[in-house]
């Protein structure tokens, strides 16, 4: 069996070139725009409650498709934040507010998450979505978002648990080598089941966890199947299995997903909570 070499360094905390910056928004747009996450992003923004006239910050905003729809919420009486530390993620956003017609409404800045550049109490609701499993202080970063949260507003965190994953079909402990694979490519894999104690310690109250499954069985389009390819590829690039392990595991999925024998769930979770104790 091949050994299994320590993971390569996340590579979404590295969007400095326009190459990496391209990889990564046609990544985002694409499962932002998925079936799955739009029916997702519309639950969790209703837990957010979001309201006309607030000032919401989204916090590692990406793309914007988000916040788009956070500017469309809050209406021209209200304030969006983009923020993000990637120039070409932020200045993507703006362009996408500027065509919703959301732009007088949504501010792009560019910075890091573990020094947000506005007061205390700034704003209603503060939001951040898959950034801490990306950040080596997740800690700093609640601690900022909850800083520049007034206090009574909400505070939300979304983050996928990488262990979560389900895929059918592929052998148990060949799924099992490519899956774990995966995981520990980020800083953070296990972020989704520590935020509620996350938010907790550094003084959120009534804290609430609302768990949201991404389901894909192959009939809503192709994001998650290219997604367990290029893991597997990935994997075999690394020597966690071989080249021909990945293209049997590639293979058999693709032929369950042909005759509707295919299956893939993915575990986020909202967590929320208030901004000061109660």
């Amino acid at each position: 069996m091949p050994s299994e070499p320590s993971p390569p360094r996340d590579d979404w905390t590295h969007l400095e070139s326009p190459e990496a910056a391209a990889v990564a928004i046609a990544k985002m747009e694409a499962l932002g725009r998925s079936t799955g996450e739009v029916a997702a992003r519309q639950r969790y923004l209703d837990l957010l409650d979001i309201r006309a006239g607030h000032a919401v910050i989204d916090v590692g905003a990406g793309t914007g498709i988000t916040a788009v729809e956070m500017a469309r919420r809050v209406g021209p009486s209200g304030r969006v934040v983009v923020f993000d530390a990637s120039a070409q993620l932020v200045a993507f956003a703006g362009a996408s507010a500027q065509r919703a017609g959301v732009s007088e409404i949504l501010e792009c800045c560019t910075g890091r998450a573990e020094a947000l550049p506005f007061p205390d109490g700034a704003f209603d609701r503060s939001f951040c979505r898959w950034l801490l499993l990306h950040t080596e202080a997740p800690d700093r970063v609640v601690r900022e978002m909850l800083r520049v949260t007034r206090p009574g507003g909400r505070i939300m965190c979304l983050e996928v648990d990488w262990e979560t994953v389900t895929v059918h079909p592929g052998g148990r402990a060949l799924t099992r080598r490519i899956l774990n694979f995966s995981n520990d490519r980020h800083i953070e894999g296990w972020s989704g089941r520590r935020l509620a104690p996350l938010l907790r310690a550094w003084g959120a109250s009534e804290v609430r966890v609302a768990p949201i499954v991404i389901v894909d069985e192959g009939c809503e389009g192709p994001e998650w199947l290219q997604f367990l390819h290029q893991r597997a590829e990935m994997a075999a690039q690394q020597g966690v299995v071989s080249l021909a392990e990945a293209s049997g595991w590639r293979e058999e999925i693709d032929r369950a997903a042909a005759r509707g024998g295919y299956f893939f769930s993915l575990t986020q979770f909202a967590v929320w909570g208030v901004a000061g104790r109660s």
